[in-house]
């Protein structure tokens, strides 16, 4: 019988690009521990989606590259087509070990949480490079801020999500930074939250994107995340600050005029910049501090 669309107990998603050497045995392992798995080949040119399909996995093509958060997307929305009452999300590229997803289940079930993340940091013994380890720090670091709970790993992609957690939770970025979003989507929709420690591979990591710009693009995706939900800290008391600053340089200008009769043009132009921009700032934190509260009122 075609299990398609069938409901099912626990869905195992694997987003996927060009993983044709390590899929087939991410796909078995996984296997051994799921109702169904589902790979969603992002554009692979390689032998990706084929290898997938004949080691039992259910295979969703992208017709091209779309990202990493756009296979997360694709996932989310099967996995409610599926009415699966679990999705654990796992990546394709063999850095996490399939067997360790009864680890994540048992976590989600035994103490009744919506969301369980496998965190490479809460084992002292991590083979996290170190470039990449501080680069995920201030991630998290932001990502923390923006939310009501803390979390050591804000970037792994090894978590476990209840039937609840797959229908309040809607990503739209199509990058890295998807896996903040859900932080914060999370956050907003006061669903619960645990950890636990996972071991993770990096033996013939082939990441071609340099770690530098794809963090910084994550980290600015986040703090774009952060500032909407925290407009007040975030837009407003720096506006206040340029306000003031503003003024400051203002009531100087002023006074060394009327005393002096000396015009200060720098100082003018100065006074003004800062005092638009910090308006501007603050009018920015009054409207997104109002669109949050009224979305917060009818949620």
């Amino acid at each position: 019988m075609d299990r398609e669309f069938v409901d099912i107990m626990i869905l195992v998603c694997i987003p996927a690009y060009n993983e044709e050497k390590i899929i087939g045995d991410v796909v078995k392992h996984s296997l051994q521990y799921a109702d169904k798995v589902i790979v969603c080949d992002d554009g692979s040119t390689d032998g990706t989606a084929k290898i997938a399909k004949q080691s039992g996995a259910t295979v969703i093509s992208h017709k091209k590259n779309e990202g990493y958060g756009a296979s997360i997307i694709t996932l989310f929305d099967r996995a409610r087509q599926e009415n699966a009452d679990t999705m654990v999300t796992i990546d394709g590229d063999g850095q996490h070990n399939p067997d360790q997803i009864p680890l994540l289940l048992d976590t989600l079930k035994q103490n009744n949480v919506d969301v369980v993340i496998g965190s490479r940091f809460l084992n002292k013994s991590s083979s996290t490079p170190g470039y990449r380890k501080q680069g995920i720090k201030i991630i998290t670091s932001a990502a923390n801020f923006g939310a009501d709970f803390k979390v050591s790993d804000a970037q792994s992609g090894f978590r476990a999500y209840s039937k609840q957690a797959i229908e309040s939770i809607h990503p739209t970025e199509t990058g890295m930074s998807v896996s903040t979003e859900i932080l914060l989507k999370i956050s907003n929709k006061g669903l619960s939250l645990a950890e636990v420690p996972i071991t993770v591979s990096y033996n013939g990591d082939t990441s071609t994107q340099s770690p530098v710009p794809h963090g910084v693009a994550v980290l600015m995706n986040t703090l774009k995340f952060i500032s909407v939900k925290h407009p007040i800290p975030f837009y407003g008391f720096p506006g206040i600050a340029l306000v003031i600053a503003g003024s400051v340089i203002g009531y100087q200008f002023l006074d060394a005029y009327l005393s002096k009769q000396v015009i200060f043009l720098g100082s003018l132009m100065a006074a003004i910049i800062l005092f638009l921009v910090g308006t501007i700032l603050c009018v920015t934190a009054v409207i997104l501090f109002s669109m949050a509260t009224l979305m917060r009122e009818r949620q």
